[in-house]
Parts: C-alpha cells; sequence; structure tokens
C-alpha cells in the first residue's frame, strides 16, 4: 500500500511513556497510517536512523494570539518542534472586542505582554469582533502550528461592561451575558475558560486589568458557565486573590467545585527567599485530588529570568509610585526619576521585594553603554550601592539617568534551584508550560522549553527518561486540556509528528532581533537538533532547515474543540 510518507529506521516515542522502539511510521491523508514495520514505499520517505521520531510537541502556555494575525509561523515556538499551541492565557484574548474596544486592549496587551503598541497597530489584521470571527480569521491563515484557544476572562468583560470593566464589580444582567459569551465561544471551539488575578496584570497606566475587577463569585460563575458545557479547562494565574499562594490553592480547588472540570495553576515556582513554598502547594494539590478534584499546577523547566530597562520597566507596574512614570511621557520621566518624592514612595513600594533587598535573587546589572560605566556591568544593583555608598533605589535609578536609559537590567527570581524544579515539573500533577511564548518579548524568550527540556534535563542531566519527558510535552498536555487527536504516535490520529537528534537537541541562548511589523526588537530563542517536523502531515521543519514565511500553505488549523 502506497502512503504519502514514510519515516523509516527511527526510535519511536510514542507519548505514552511506554518504551521506545525501534520502527517505521506511515502517514496518509493527513493522519498516522501505521506504527511499527512498514512494507509499502511513501510518496515521501524520511530516513530517520539514530533519531527519535515523536508527536509534536505541545505548548500549553502561549500568548500569540494578536501574533498569528501577522505572524502565522508562531515563532520562534514552531521551531522548536512544537506543533500545536494554546493560546488565550490569562484572560488575554483578542476576542471578542468591539472596533471601539481595540486601542484599550491592545494597550492591555502593551503593559501585560511588553510588545508595543505601534507594533500592534501595524501588524494585527482586525477581520473580526466575535471570538468565533477571530478563530474564522486564524483558518484562514497559512498557519505553521495548530491553535487550542482559551477564552478570556478581560476581553469578554470588556465586550460587556465597556470601559466600566476596569473599574467595578459587574451586576447580575452583565454577569449574565459574560457568562452566554463563554458558553458561546465554548461552542465555537474554545478549549477553556481563563482568568487571572495576578497583581503584575496591570494595563495602561497601572490599572488592573479587568479580569481583576471580577469578585469570587464572579469566577465561580463563569468557570460553572463554562463546566456546564460539559467539558473545557479552567486557566488562572495565580497572585492576589488570597493572603500568600498556598492559601491560592483553595481558590483553585473552588473553581475545580464550580465547574466540575479541570482547573490548571499558573505558575508554581522554586522561590529561593521561601524555599519549602512549593512542596506545601503541592502538598494542599494532592490534598484536593484526594476530593476528586482535578488541579493540575504549571511548572517550567528554566529558570525565571526577565531583561529590561526603564524604558520598558513594566515589571514595575504593580506598584503605585511607577504609575507616575507609566502615565507620564517619556520626556518627563528623567524629572520624575530623579525627584526625591518619587523616589521615596517607590522606595516603601519596594521595600520588602527581594530584587533590591537580597544577595540571593538580585537584581544584576546586564548591560551599560557608556564606557566609564562598564565596571558595574555584572553587578547587583545591592553591590551597586555598596560600592558607589548610595542606597539602593538611588544606585539603580542613577545609573539609568547617567547611561540615559540605556542600561539593561536582568533578574532571575523564581527556579533558581534545579532539584526544586524537578520536584515541581515532575509531580504527577503537575503540567509542563508557561513558556509565556508571544508574551514579555522585550524581556524574556522562553518558547524553548520543549528542546530545553530533551536537552538538559533529559540528556545532560538525566533527572529523567526519553520516554517521560516525551510523555511531558505530548500525551499528557493533549489530555489534560482536552486536545483531541493529538499528543500520541497511534494509526488514526493527526499525523503531527515531531523527529529529533537526542544528541544535538537544545535550545540556545537567547538574542535580539528586530523584526516586529514595526522593525521594533523582541527576543528569541533558536533551537538545535529539529531536523523534521509535520503539522497534519505536512512538512514544516526539513532536514533541520525551516521554511520561507509563504512557503507553508496552511498546515496548521484552528482545533475547535467539540
Amino acid at each position: 500500500m502506497a502512503h504519502d510518507l514514510v519515516i523509516r529506521g527511527g526510535f519511536i516515542v510514542d507519548g505514552t511513556g511506554a518504551p521506545g522502539r525501534r520502527g517505521d511510521l506511515a502517514v496518509s491523508a493527513g493522519r498516522i497510517a501505521e506504527v511499527g514495520e512498514v512494507s509499502g514505499r511513501g510518496g515521501k520517505e524520511v530516513d530517520a536512523g539514530g533519531l527519535v521520531v515523536a508527536p509534536g510537541f505541545i505548548d500549553p502556555h502561549t500568548h500569540y494570539d494578536a501574533q498569528l494575525t501577522w505572524d502565522p509561523a508562531a515563532s520562534c515556538t514552531s521551531w522548536h518542534g512544537v506543533t500545536t499551541i494554546v493560546t488565550g492565557n490569562c484572560g488575554f484574548t483578542m476576542a471578542p472586542c468591539r472596533p471601539d474596544d481595540r486601542l484599550t486592549l491592545m494597550k492591555m496587551l502593551e503593559y501585560v505582554e511588553g510588545m508595543s503598541l505601534e507594533a500592534m497597530q501595524k501588524g494585527i489584521q482586525w477581520e473580526f469582533e466575535t471570538f468565533r470571527e477571530y478563530l474564522d480569521a486564524l483558518d484562514r491563515r497559512p498557519l505553521w502550528v495548530n491553535v487550542a484557544p482559551l477564552i478570556g476572562h478581560s476581553a469578554v468583560r470588556q465586550y460587556v461592561m465597556g470601559d466600566t470593566a476596569w473599574e467595578r464589580p459587574a451586576t447580575d444582567d452583565e454577569l449574565a451575558r459574560m457568562g452566554a459569551e463563554v458558553q458561546r465561544a465554548m461552542t465555537d471551539g474554545a478549549i477553556g475558560f481563563s482568568s487571572t488575578t495576578n497583581r503584575n496584570h496591570v494595563g495602561d497606566r497601572g490599572r488592573p486589568v479587568p479580569s481583576r475587577l471580577g469578585t469570587d463569585h464572579e469566577m465561580e460563575y463563569l468557570a460553572a458557565a463554562m463546566g456546564s458545557t460539559g467539558r473545557g479547562i479552567v486557566e488562572l494565574t495565580i497572585g492576589g486573590s488570597r493572603p500568600d499562594r498556598v492559601a491560592e490553592v483553595d481558590r483553585y480547588a473552588e473553581l475545580a467545585r464550580a465547574s466540575g472540570r479541570p482547573v490548571t495553576m499558573v505558575s508554581v515556582r522554586h522561590n529561593p527567599v521561601r524555599p519549602d513554598e512549593h512542596r506545601q502547594i503541592l502538598a494542599k494539590v494532592e490534598a484536593a485530588w484526594r476530593e476528586g478534584l482535578r488541579l493540575h499546577p504549571q511548572g517550567t523547566c528554566s529558570p525565571l529570568t526577565s531583561t529590561f530597562s526603564i524604558t520598558n520597566g513594566f515589571v514595575f507596574g504593580r506598584y503605585k509610585a511607577w504609575r507616575r512614570v507609566l502615565e507620564a511621557p517619556p520626556s518627563q520621566w528623567r524629572t520624575i526619576l530623579a525627584d526625591p518624592g518619587f523616589r521615596g514612595e517607590f522606595r516603601e513600594n519596594v521595600r520588602h521585594t527581594a530584587l533590591f533587598n537580597s544577595d540571593i535573587v538580585p537584581l544584576r546589572i546586564k548591560r551599560v553603554v557608556k564606557p566609564e560605566l562598564q565596571p558595574f556591568a555584572g553587578k547587583s544593583v545591592v553591590e551597586l550601592a555598596r560600592e558607589t555608598g548610595k542606597d539602593v533605589i538611588d544606585a539603580f535609578l542613577d545609573l539609568a539617568l547617567e547611561d540615559d536609559f540605556r542600561t539593561e537590567f536582568m533578574s532571575a527570581t523564581m527556579n533558581t534551584d534545579a532539584g526544586s524544579v524537578a520536584e515541581i515539573f515532575l509531580h504527577p500533577t503537575a503540567v509542563l508550560g508557561l513558556s509565556d511564548a508571544g508574551a514579555h518579548i522585550t524581556q524574556f524568550s522562553e518558547a524553548g522549553q520543549t528542546s530545553q527540556l530533551l536537552g538538559h534535563w533529559v540528556r545532560e542531566r538525566r533527572a529523567l527518561s526519553l520516554e517521560a519527558a516525551v510523555r511531558l510535552i505530548t500525551s499528557a498536555p493533549a489530555e489534560i486540556f482536552g486536545i483531541p487527536d493529538r499528543g500520541r504516535l497511534a494509526p488514526g490520529l493527526a499525523a503531527d509528528i515531531t523527529v529529533f537528534d537526542p544528541d544535538t537537541i537544545a535550545c540556545h541562548e537567547e538574542e535580539i532581533v528586530n523584526d516586529m511589523p514595526d522593525g521594533g526588537p523582541r527576543y528569541i530563542a533558536r533551537a538545535s537538533g529539529i531536523r523534521w517536523s509535520f503539522v497534519n502531515g505536512q512538512p514544516i521543519i526539513r532536514e533541520g532547515r525551516l521554511p520561507e514565511p509563504d512557503a507553508v500553505s496552511g498546515a496548521g488549523r484552528v482545533i475547535r474543540a467539540a
């Protein structure tokens, strides 16, 4: 029997966690036809000798909602063998959105995702208003990946309440209309509902994003609206709704009860200032499972690092004093940042944060421009303060001013202990996620988590088997998020396949490129070792080479859950 594609002689890891085996894999009409020994020839034959043949990887936490309208490649996630992405996380979706609200939505994404307003104004193709129309617009794009969308709380709130979504609780009528929008989105293909209560999530002028104005009752009502459809997952970003992160687990349990559906917790990381916190969180998650509540903490396999300068210092947006900076034109920043009154208020705001007060997770000076300031590069701001004899806030701001705002600072605040990181992402209830790809693009790129897992944690650290690692990024997220036909290599399933070299797969150091629609910068992370990727049977990466941007005719599709 002739097949469209036969991949021969690879080490097949089917995504279930079962031991891998040598064999062939055949594809016909976009689906897997045979796994094992394939006798028939293929219209295309791929020699996978010495390579691993795995299901296409799934990234369950991305923010490509806007970028996909101008970059159907979902770069740089697709470069790492990812064939399916979950979008709409943290309550931030492009739809529903009325034309009059587009600027408000883009400004929210500007502050939350670190993407310039100019890039979005130039790049977003507004062919939609409703959630269904947005999905239809994506289907018309030549996608390199499949898209599994969540419906976002902040977008729904703005759509129903207008600008008052940023100001007050919803009325009973507004809540009913929001619930109807969530149910409609689920009918139209959303895989779940997302929201955030995180204090770091602020829009322009430092205002809390709309979902943060929602009451506990509102969250439970909307989660139940999703659950009434009989499917879906709730995704909620931790931080702000309870006294501490351990107590936040109770909030997730309440949403699981209200919806009758799984809830994914974003995120659980090792905190060096509170090194046992993640264990307390995981213990409460286990207790919830004993009650029959399906809580899935999201962890990552990388340290949380962020690079920023004063000009994109959205990392401080949660602090009251910094709102003066966010609300002012750049021409006034120097005056504000030099003002003793501002510095006193900012100092009080950050008094208990580790960034400015700790040698454990210090804020570091990554790069300076002026030659006379080079001796400070690589030092922490605490060290800078000691060497200059200044208060740490004065030293930090004085350096930025003296370097004409061009100094780059770097923080590595979480996941700095490898053993603790592994405890989290290897926990049986956890899901490996939170790449945040498409967001925070001027601060970092963690789009290469799959390559990091297979290169660093499997090959170099031997922290888990190849088969276990592949399961973490294929069938596990497919099952947890309800993504149909993906995550395993078995006859009849969609032919999403990644072929990689286990000896060379790796995530490169992040780098800056200037390829946004307005010519602006973003961080990317390139991959090594991905030899082939296939999306619905169509090749994307071929022999380690990326295609030209216009050479993909739409291999990917919107996965409309049913």
